[in-house]
């Protein structure tokens, strides 16, 4: 997938702000660089894309200069030769929008995320100060999504926390702290049931 424009129509401190970033040409390179100096608008910028894809949370740190059922973003999204043109608003059901207002399912952009959660696209590409240093302690500490996404991506190894999480269950099932119901849980009642009927039934030599 790739952003061919972004409108923020409404959103933050702008009022139909459009980055155009052209279209795809093969043969030669395609990177952006949107810069500009503090306060400037550049984490607004990566928010509102965000939006895009993943909707409105239901409270809206850049609903300050517009009210929040009135903010609303836009873009034309390049997938395989095709463009995508959407538009997301606040609204708690049918928030994405194609060019002629009407609803579109969430799959139509979804699918276009190879299964990413919002949270791990902003891990692995929305790289401001407080991802990278969060990220960095999560890799070191070999904890959190981030460390299996990349080595998944090092490695050419696809959903690689899809299946972890799918056997991260399977394990829970077997054992897990403090839980009653896992197999090993159930094989320790028995064990203890065991216990108490030979207890039950020993007779001492000696009585």
């Amino acid at each position: 997938m790739r952003i061919e424009t972004l409108t923020l129509n409404l959103f933050g401190q702008f009022n139909d702000k459009t980055f155009n970033f052209g279209k795809f040409k093969h043969e030669k390179p395609d990177f952006h660089v949107i810069f500009g100096p503090n306060e400037a608008g550049k984490t607004t910028t990566m928010e509102a894309y965000l939006r895009l894809l993943y909707g409105f949370p239901n409270k809206e740190k850049y609903a300050f200069l517009h009210d929040r059922k009135s903010l609303r973003v836009s873009g034309a999204l390049e997938t395989n030769a095709k463009v995508l043109g959407v538009s997301r608003i606040t609204s708690r059901s049918g928030s994405l929008r194609d060019i002629s207002d009407n609803i579109l399912p969430e799959t139509s952009v979804l699918s276009l995320l190879n299964g990413f959660s919002e949270d791990q696209y902003r891990q692995l590409l929305c790289l401001d100060d407080e991802t990278i240093e969060k990220g960095g302690d999560e890799i070191v500490n070999s904890k959190g999504d981030i460390g299996s996404l990349l080595f998944s991506a090092a490695a050419g190894v696809s959903n690689l926390t899809t299946i972890l999480e799918k056997y991260r269950e399977k394990a829970d099932q077997i054992f897990k702290k403090r839980a009653s119901s896992t197999t090993i849980a159930t094989l320790k009642k028995e064990l203890n049931g065991i216990d108490a009927k030979i207890r039950e039934l020993d007779v001492s030599a000696f009585a």
